[in-house]
């Protein structure tokens, strides 16, 4: 922030002195111009090249500005311009012959436009016949100095390094921000799964030793046996569950290894797992599935089931109808040459401010929510799978539709 205050202070000082630079080089060579004017009025017509020249070497010669004199119609009788000699070979009736329409050389016709910018800029003054008054000689006319040039340029130049370093500014800002972003996100991921994993290891060994004790004191009651059973197989299946949660996040701050496969069983795990945890009492849910053939894709198994779970669990908090109805589906698009997962859903849809901000993170519908499932889940599509997840379609009492798209 000092740095652009420094550099904006700079270019209004460099503005400041390019105005006054300006202002001192109009005034210097509107002065010189009257002198040459009010001399060159004074000569007659036989002696006016030879006094032109002499005057010019005496004063204009020096002029830190282009100088130019024409005739009345705009022919260049004498100059004082950088990159354009005054060629002394010239005799002043060949310059005031001069066909304006098509002048002899480009050095002529360049200075022909810039006696004619000059004029029009008013920075010219005019020279008369001797002892006519009223009647026109010539112009003298002049242009701003080098210095005044360059000065112009210079802020040019700092207002292109302004816009430049704002710009810059902004990215880095922008890119800070975000890996600020991500490293929350990962270090979240992280240390869920390192403080998930202590209890997940104590609750697997007390299901093992209950199960042992179990074996050894069973009371001969088969019934109470095979409950038991059933209890410990959904313990150790909620475990299993866990365990596996805890290496999704893990994996959240690595670099995957993805295996070729059919995504049809990912998805049918993940509608499997909360199909049995439908919500029941309030509302009815009911999860239907459309596999087509797919060819197969790289992916991560555990990762893209995580991704199907939280669209699926976004669905299920979205219904606000009685009969809800999620489609889970998968298809092959062949225009963009992916495999494409649909989660859609007949919810309470989204609004379109609602709809520019799901992806951010922190941004949640929910009040309890934190914001964290769609924006882990884009980043395990197309951070770690080169593909994308999109919002597909969504409005108000109608429903949405998201999709996962990996490539083939």
């Amino acid at each position: 922030m000092t740095s652009l205050i420094v550099l904006l202070v700079a270019v209004l000082y460099i503005r400041h002195l390019n105005e006054r630079a300006r202002t001192e080089s109009n005034y210097s060579a509107s002065a010189i111009s009257e002198m040459v004017a009010l001399a060159l009025q004074f000569e007659e017509d036989e002696r006016f090249y030879a006094r032109l020249r002499t005057i010019l070497d005496q004063i204009a010669v020096e002029a830190p500005f282009p100088l130019i004199i024409t005739d009345t119609d705009g022919r260049p009788v004498f100059w004082k311009v950088p990159g354009i000699p005054f060629d002394r070979g010239y005799q002043l009736e060949d310059l005031r012959a001069i066909d304006l329409a098509n002048p002899p050389s480009e050095d002529i016709a360049r200075l022909i436009r810039m006696a004619r910018d000059f004029r029009e800029q008013r920075q010219s003054v005019v020279f008369y016949f001797p002892g006519s008054p009223s009647k026109i000689q010539g112009y003298v006319t002049w242009g701003q100095s080098d210095l005044a040039g360059r000065l112009g340029s210079a802020i040019i130049i700092q207002l292109v390094m302004l816009l430049l370093f704002f710009i810059v500014g902004i990215l880095g800002f922008f890119l800070v921000k975000r890996y600020e972003q991500e490293s929350i996100w990962v270090g979240l991921a992280k240390e869920t799964a390192h403080q998930m994993g202590t209890p997940l290891t104590s609750l697997l060994g007390w299901i093992q030793l209950s199960q042992a004790r179990l074996e050894d004191g069973a009371d001969g009651n088969p019934e109470t046996g095979r409950a038991y059973e059933e209890a410990f197989r959904e313990m150790a299946g909620d475990v299993d569950r866990l365990q596996k949660v805890s290496a999704r996040f893990n994996n959240i701050g690595g670099a995957p290894t993805l295996k070729r496969g059919n995504l049809r069983p990912v998805a049918e795990r993940s509608v499997q797992y909360l199909r049995r945890r439908l919500p029941h009492r309030r509302k009815q849910v009911e999860l239907r599935e459309q596999y087509d053939e797919v060819p197969m894709v790289r992916f991560h198994a555990e990762l893209i089931e995580w991704v199907v779970e939280n669209l699926i669990r976004n669905a299920i908090d979205a219904i606000d109808k009685e009969q809800g109805l999620i489609t889970v589906s998968l298809s092959y698009n062949a225009t963009e040459q992916t495999v494409d997962l649909h989660v859609r859903d007949n919810g309470r849809g989204m609004s379109p401010s609602v709809r520019r901000r799901i992806f951010r993170p922190g941004y949640s519908t929910k009040s309890a929510g934190w914001g964290l499932g769609l924006t882990l889940s884009r980043r395990i599509v197309e951070d770690y799978h080169d593909g994308s997840l999109l919002l597909l379609d969504s409005h108000p009492g109608y429903g949405s539709c998201f999709v996962v798209r990996l490539p083939v």
